[in-house]
């Protein structure tokens, strides 16, 4: 799943407020920084798949340290455990949460090529495999938690600009032609990809300083 992800992100931040939208934007996503990291280290591998289907351009070859259930359980972990020393109980509760939702909604739309331990047990329901229902599912559920999120709020602007821009770079992978990339280039694309939704999210939230003569 690509910003289907963010879905869960907005879903926590509405109910969990004080804990920062970019921080739960990096959380959902932790699994597959890691992912592309090891990738450009040569530990974990992806390849390029010609195919018309966006979704199945990307082969998962060897991902047993970032995609498997049992790494993803121990990811979460190691989050929850970190936060709870440095904030909270309920800072390092939200945040595993949000890195272990990251398996499971990989699991709807991944072809059999999702681990449960280290690189076997390969599962996946494929939605990926319909590629307008793949898409419509994830770009209604990115937009119904985003406007969850504002329901009541009273600053909305900013908010409604990142959601615009998820929903844009999502729609242009979708229709984008097809063209083989190297691993090393879907891996700093997507790394790049990520940082900027992240600080999109703290520019969301930002407080914008007032101007002293202004008041």
């Amino acid at each position: 799943m690509f910003v289907g992800h963010y879905a869960v992100g907005f879903a926590l931040k509405k109910k969990f407020k004080d804990v920062p939208l970019w921080q739960l934007f990096i959380s959902v996503q932790l699994v597959d920084v890691l992912a592309f990291l090891l990738v450009l280290l040569g530990v974990e591998r992806i390849r390029y798949n010609e195919t018309t289907n966006p979704f199945l351009r990307t082969i998962i070859e060897y991902v047993p340290f970032s995609h498997s259930l049992l790494s993803n359980i121990v990811i979460a972990l190691a989050v929850f455990l970190v936060f709870w020393k440095i904030k909270n109980k309920v800072w390092g509760l939200v945040l595993s949460i949000g890195v272990l939702s990251h398996w499971f909604l990989d699991f709807l739309v991944h072809t059999p090529d999702m681990p449960l331990f280290f690189d076997s047990g390969k599962t996946g329901l494929g939605l990926w495999q319909y590629p307008w229902v793949a898409f419509l599912f994830e770009l209604i559920l990115l937009i119904l938690a985003g406007f969850y999120l504002l329901k009541g709020a009273r600053k909305i602007k900013r908010h409604l600009i990142l959601i615009a821009l998820l929903t844009a770079g999502f729609a242009g992978m979708f229709f984008a032609p097809a063209g083989e990339a190297t691993p090393a280039q879907a891996s700093i694309v997507s790394l790049s990809l990520y940082a900027l939704f992240a600080t999109l999210a703290y520019w969301s939230e930002r407080e914008v300083k007032q101007n002293p003569g202004n008041l």
